[in-house]
């Protein structure tokens, strides 16, 4: 039979690989976890290039056919510099 000094020391060799394979599981979910969010990132990025070069292709199918204004701006109306109410 093993004596106090052994037994300890196999506890802490048994406890020692059950957190180093704890340690290595955490790891590998990290890992995995950093993956699928720039996995996602990529996707949004994506996503947010179509909807801006789609937003770019409808301005310019938009703007030939708005009117276009004229090079002189009218004067607009002007309330006088006192007034009452």
């Amino acid at each position: 039979m093993p004596n106090l000094s052994e037994r300890s020391a196999l506890a802490r060799s048994r406890a020692e690989e059950e957190f180093l394979a704890t340690q290595k599981k955490n790891e590998q979910e990290i890992e995995e976890k950093e993956k699928q969010r720039g996995i996602k990132a990529r996707h949004v990025a994506n996503l947010k290039a179509q909807r801006l070069a789609k937003e770019a292709a409808d301005r310019e199918a938009s703007a030939p056919s708005a009117p276009r204004k004229s090079a002189t701006k009218k004067k607009s109306a002007e309330l006088p510099k006192f007034h009452r109410f």
